[in-house]
């Protein structure tokens, strides 16, 4: 009896320590999308529906308590979004996450240092945002601190983060996560016929990685949790849209993997090969998995003076047919093999490919994944997640 209950006491602190160690305290998130502005043109609803997102998403993927503060009406300024973060992070302590979710206008700052800065706005009035008073602002909170963006030049975070942190333990400032590059731009698209469709691709790709990626693809290591890192890693290799980024390099997991995961009607584990070129063509291999009838178009999106041309992006049917209608796609794995003329990525010289999908009774478009494809001089092709 008494070895039975030294043994139950010993597994009791093992999964009491195991906890600690993921990190299953309380979530604190507060979620901002701007969509109307002053100085910029309106995304709606873009940055709602990031909104809405993103809170299904960390509902379903984050451990322990979650507690959410949506925000899709945006902000207007500093002191109101200090206020938000006052209001949702209330009661943290060092074993919870204070996680802020930003979707919103990134423009280039005056200020030499930084050169980045985010609007905030709720249409009405607006205030442009550097990356270090964010950061600061989010610095004043206990516990594990997670800042993510999408918005165009976000990767400047990332950058005021590192400079911020030589000298300093990096797990003393927020863990990040951005859509894109400090000189990238991060793209959203919306219906013009259809106010309530249209998100960032940035955050529609962070809800396909977490809800449809085979285990292997976003959880390396197999232990069941996705770090801000593994999380990257995946996103690089099927967002082609733009760079994500994260800091610091290492990390503790965030995202609990369950095994039934919701991923509704996404595609699952797509993946995509080597570009191989033969003569003046492309050819890009793509293997995915549809649980349900699906209905695909591959959209080739040209680059030109370094900015991805969707004016004049090609649509490019699915070969399968169900019935009559062509690119309605049944059940099963399925392999692809993507030709393009070397001509038709652009006078840059490089081309972006989305697999959408058409969901609903509307057929609204969905962005399942994407590839970046480029030309080199030496006839080599380079793909974003090379």
């Amino acid at each position: 009896m008494r070895a039975r209950g030294w043994v139950r006491a010993v597994l009791l602190c093992l999964l009491l320590w195991t906890g600690c160690a993921r990190g299953e305290g309380d979530a604190r998130c507060l979620l901002v999308g701007c969509d109307r502005f002053l100085t910029m043109p309106s995304t709606s609803p873009a940055s709602a529906n990031n909104v809405a997102v993103m809170e299904a998403l960390l509902k379903d993927f984050l451990p322990g308590g979650v507690f959410i503060t949506p925000a899709g009406e945006g902000v207007p300024s500093a002191e109101a979004l200090a206020c938000r973060m006052q209001e949702a992070f209330r009661g943290a302590d060092e074993q919870d996450v204070c996680l802020l979710y930003l979707s919103t206008h990134g423009v280039r700052s005056r200020d030499a240092e930084e050169g980045t800065a985010l609007l905030l706005s709720d249409g009405a009035e607006e205030e442009a945002l550097s990356p270090g008073v964010l950061l600061e602002m989010l610095n004043r909170f206990p516990g594990r601190r997670i800042l993510m963006v999408d918005a165009c030049f976000s990767g400047g975070l990332t950058e005021t983060a590192a400079k911020a942190a030589e000298g300093c333990r990096s797990e003393d400032g927020p863990e990040i996560l951005v859509s894109c590059g400090a000189e990238e731009d991060s793209w959203f698209w919306n219906a013009e016929t259809e106010e309530v469709a249209g998100t960032g691709y940035f955050t529609a790709a962070l809800n396909n990685a977490l809800r449809a990626s085979d285990p292997e693809q976003i959880d390396p290591d197999g232990d069941g949790w996705v770090t801000l890192q593994e999380a990257t890693g995946r996103l690089r290799a099927m967002h082609g849209a733009s760079t994500a980024a994260c800091f610091p390099q290492t990390g503790e997991p965030l995202f609990r993997l369950p095994e039934d995961r919701k991923a509704g009607s996404l595609l699952r584990a797509v993946a995509f090969g080597n570009t191989e070129a033969e003569g003046d063509m492309l050819t890009l291999p793509i293997s995915f998995r549809a649980e349900e009838p699906v209905r695909l178009i591959y959209l080739l999106v040209p680059s030109r003076g370094g900015r991805w041309d969707f004016e004049h992006a090609v649509r490019l049917p699915d070969r399968e047919k169900t019935g009559l209608v062509r690119g309605l796609l049944s059940p099963g794995e399925k392999t692809r093999s993507i030709r393009l003329n070397r001509n038709s990525l652009g006078e840059d010289g490089r081309a972006l490919l989305q697999i959408i999908s058409l969901q609903g009774t509307e057929a609204a478009p969905w962005a399942e994944a994407g590839r970046m494809i480029e030309n080199h001089p030496d006839g080599k092709e380079k793909t974003a997640a090379e």
